[in-house]
């Protein structure tokens, strides 16, 4: 086993992560093929789509799947929102920074949409001092790999063709760049633990001698052992719809879904960073005035373009006249966002002064157009406020995905379709909370963890430690608390299964990005772009599996066929693909609890007040599952228990019981007494897996609530194992 070790913490308490342990190949899944067809086949058609479509417009953002989170499933909210909102008015927008010298546009954004997202939720504003994240951290690690000594995922990430800090810092990204990297537990850190300056303190000065900015020459680089760190944690990204809807064919259509949709974050008090079409990508370049109006600072594109620019939506105007925007390209309607830039103010101190000042002015804001064609995965961020500057202990990302992601590719399925994946305790630990990513607006997922057998057959094949299920509003990444922990010792492995539906169909999302073959495919094709960037995905054995049409298929398998099929294609192999984006979030317990073996009484026949006695006695705990018909055991008495008679367990340990009913009217048959039929029979016999077509411990559970948690802490079965690769 390779275990990476605990990364350094931040002085005054600030958060830091373990990588997931690495796993050994399961025989059980050894010599598996993925079946012809199904997922393999539709995610190697939705690549050939995506590179007809860029051969098509020339535009890399058709195979990044930068609008792959673009749908109709939000309705118009007609929320009877005010004329005019702007959340200046309310304090709760940091200052205007300069992203100079570099193309770190996206890193600004997302973290100008962080800080007002966590002033708001502590209740304080920029009068107060504020929040001041670094950019610097987010832009780095965003595009530098994994080290080499980073266990089964070294070198996992992306890349660039140089390790210099103009090749790493100038590379773009969107708005989901930041949201893979910040969901694994890398950044947002404090502005002062990571400065946005060279380490040499070289300066740009303007024409008076005074200074501006940071050079880009010097040394940028941020430490290695800093990667691992955050100063709060992300609890949600909500990928918004654009007004910038498209249709099947892909052309524009305006929605106003998506208006009403960032109107509502910014009521909430979240800005929402958005991409869009920019005269120019970086502050002091020379370009025509196409799009914005440089007098009004009203900005309209009306046609379809390449996203270029990264920004900030702060408020709305509905009353802003269509007349500010450039007499020759006007839009038809009225209506505006006012929007934050990252290319500084002439107000500003150093290092973010603008000389020349830039948007309304000269301080930093202009508007953008309800109906600009280009609007692109407006995101918000929702954080865990109430750790915010507060000490604290170090706490645990299970993971295995580490290629920063631009985007998502979905699958949808008629038939149910889970995703999974496996993981190794790296130290003993309080499993609190799960996370996914959905693409589609009003996706519900349900969860399910696993403490898994020995020699496990299937990411099923275990005990079902807990349950639940939740419908997100909006695509993005999620995160759930568990109602209770889930104690994991050091050693052992647990799944994590995620089964996401909307609209009455399944998916399985993956993550995917341009290789080095994708990047000399792009320079080929569009020679003027310079394109200097490309992704590693790690996908290992035992790490990641999906279940489709009933059976269980290694993911790495999978990808290994992907790239097998896009081998006989024109292009060739041109992406990298990631696990899924499943992840468990625990604190660690130290030394392990020592536990106490009991045997299960055997409840068969007994009364309610009996079996509960029973298992008092033995240590144990009961809890009624549902009742049931039974022509051999009488009305109120038990007729079968979940875990059979004999199994030795942890003291503590729930042992669901079922009543019967009696017998059924018509002569129906009902479970054998005993702790015979669906539990199995007793005498000491294991408890079959969760995966078999039998009762589970928590099954009468699961079956009474519509949100349920199902916890055993603490508990696991001493003796047997079982389950079939089926889902």
């Amino acid at each position: 086993m390779v275990k990476a070790n605990p990364v350094t913490r931040l002085a005054r308490g600030a958060l830091a992560f373990v990588l997931a342990a690495s796993l050994a190949p399961m025989t059980a899944f050894a010599d598996e093929t993925p079946p012809k067809g199904g997922i393999v086949d539709e995610f190697a058609a939705a690549s050939a789509q995506a590179v007809a479509r860029y051969a098509s417009t020339g535009n890399p953002d058709d195979l990044r799947d930068v609008r792959a989170y673009q749908g109709n499933g939000i309705m118009a909210l007609n929320a009877g929102f005010p004329e005019r909102y702007d959340l200046r008015d309310e304090n709760l927008v940091t200052p205007v920074k300069l992203q100079n010298p570099w193309g770190t546009c996206w890193g600004f954004a997302a973290i100008a949409a962080s800080e007002t997202s966590i002033m708001s939720e502590l209740g304080v504003t920029a009068a107060d001092g504020g929040v001041d994240l670094s950019e610097l951290h987010t832009a780095w690690f965003s595009y530098t790999p994994l080290p080499e000594d980073a266990g089964p995922q070294a070198g996992e990430g992306t890349h660039t063709t140089s390790r210099e800090s103009g090749a790493v810092l100038d590379q773009g990204g969107t708005p989901f760049t930041a949201t893979s990297v910040f969901s694994s537990g890398i950044g947002p850190v404090y502005e002062e633990d990571v400065p946005y300056r060279n380490k040499e303190d070289i300066r740009v000065k303007d024409a008076t001698g005074a200074d501006c900015y940071y050079s880009s020459e010097g040394d940028w680089s941020v430490d290695e052992n800093l990667r691992f760190v955050q100063a709060i944690e992300l609890e949600e990204s909500n990928i918004l719809p654009s007004p910038a809807g498209r249709d099947e064919e892909g052309n524009y259509v305006y929605d106003e879904s998506g208006t009403q949709a960032i109107k509502r974050e910014l009521q909430a008090g979240r800005a929402v960073e958005i991409t869009y079409a920019a005269d120019s990508s970086q502050p002091g370049q020379e370009a025509p005035a196409k799009y914005i109006n440089p007098e009004t600072w009203a900005q309209y594109t009306y046609e379809d373009a390449q996203t270029t620019h990264a920004v900030t939506i702060v408020g709305w105007d509905d009353a802003y006249s269509k007349g500010n925007f450039l007499a020759e390209h006007q839009p038809e309607f009225d209506g505006a966002w006012i929007v934050k830039n990252s290319w500084g103010s002439k107000d500003a101190e150093f290092p973010h002064r603008n000389p020349k000042g830039w948007g309304v002015d000269g301080g930093g804001y202009f508007y953008l157009s309800y109906y600009d064609k280009s609007i692109s995965v407006p995101e918000s961020f929702d954080y865990y406020a109430e750790n915010y500057r507060q000490p604290a202990e170090y706490y645990l990302v299970d993971q295995h995905d580490f290629m920063p992601s631009p985007g998502v590719t979905a699958r949808l399925s008629d038939d149910p379709v889970s995703m999974a994946n496996v993981f190794e305790a790296s130290e003993h630990q309080m499993v609190r909370s799960l996370s996914c990513e959905t693409a589609q607006p009003g996706t519900e997922v349900v969860y399910e963890v696993y403490l898994l057998n020995d020699g496990y057959a299937n990411p099923r094949d275990g005990k079902l430690l807990a349950k639940a299920s939740e419908t997100y509003e909006y695509g993005g990444y999620h995160r759930i608390q568990l109602a209770e922990g889930l104690p994991i010792e050091q050693g052992q492995r647990y799944s994590v299964v995620a089964t996401q539906q909307c609209d009455g169909q399944y998916s399985v999302l993956v993550d995917r990005a341009l290789n080095k073959d994708g990047m000399d495919f792009v320079n080929e094709n569009n020679p003027g772009l310079n394109y200097n960037r490309y992704a590693v995905g790690v996908v290992n054995e035992g790490e990641s599996f999906v279940c489709e049409d009933g059976e269980w298929v290694d993911w790495s398998a999978m990808v290994a066929q992907l790239k097998a099929v896009a081998e006989t294609t024109e292009e060739g192999d041109i992406f990298d693909y990631d696990n899924f984006a499943i992840k468990a979030y625990a604190d660690p317990m130290g030394e392990p609890p020592i536990h106490e073996a009991v045997v299960v009484p055997d409840l068969g026949g007994m009364t309610e007040a009996e079996a509960l006695a029973a298992l008092e006695q033995a240590g144990l705990k009961g809890e009624a599952g549902e009742p049931e018909h039974s022509d051999a055991v009488e009305a109120g008495r038990v007729v079968r228990q979940g875990t059979p008679a004999g199994t030795e367990v942890d003291a503590g340990f729930i042992v669901t019981y079922h009543l019967s009913l009696g017998k059924e009217q018509g002569g129906g048959q009902g479970g054998a007494a005993g702790g015979e039929g669906a539990g199995g029979a007793a005498g000491g016999k294991p408890m079959p897996a969760m995966g078999d077509d039998t009762a589970s411990v928590a099954a009468a559970a699961v079956l009474a609530l519509a949100f349920v948690v199902a916890v055993v802490a603490g508990s696991r079965l001493r003796e047997g194992r079982g389950g079939r690769r089926r889902c």
